[in-house]
């Protein structure tokens, strides 16, 4: 494991920080190769409506020298194998000027800490097959399971079409 940069600080997201959590999630998408979703200002305004609220999510910042270099998205999620809280990683991402500094894994075991300490019994994330790198540092975390599962989703005019058949 790598030392984390000296100084880099992980702290709890608030919702001031959801305009540079926006900036940083646009980042995320591209380098992903995806389609910016909505403008950054919307997205931003959507971030601050659900950050630390039920139902909504929690989030961690990383910072280095007062600058966001990094984040996660997480919420609980409950898990039916033994009827208890998860944390669920719905998204991380370390900027490309910061990565392999540890900042990356101090994310992840910050998470962990939370987890522990909610007593959640179960830290969860999904990743894309394509994306070695982080398939890569996901192994190097201590007693990783990899489920072979399927994601699936349902958006938009097919979920209300769904929906109408109730």
């Amino acid at each position: 494991m790598s030392d984390v940069d000296p100084a880099a600080a992980i702290r709890r997201a608030e919702a001031a920080d959801c305009g540079g959590l926006a900036a940083l999630l646009m980042e995320a998408f591209a380098f992903y190769g995806d389609p910016q979703p909505l403008p950054a200002v919307e997205m931003s305004e959507r971030l601050r409506r659900r950050i630390d609220q039920q139902p909504g999510f929690e989030a961690l910042v990383a910072e280095r020298d007062g600058l966001p270099v990094g984040f996660a998205i997480y919420a609980p999620v409950f898990w039916t194998t033994d009827c208890e809280l998860a944390l669920f990683l719905k998204e991380i991402y370390v900027t490309a000027s910061a990565r392999g500094n540890g900042i990356g894994r101090a994310l992840m075991a910050e998470m962990a800490d939370i987890a522990v300490k909610r007593d959640w019994t179960r830290l969860v994330w999904t990743v894309d097959r394509f994306n070695r790198q982080a398939i890569r540092f996901y192994k190097s975390l201590p007693g990783l399971r990899v489920l072979d599962k399927n994601v699936f989703l349902i958006t938009g005019e097919s979920l209300t079409r769904l929906a109408g058949e109730s």
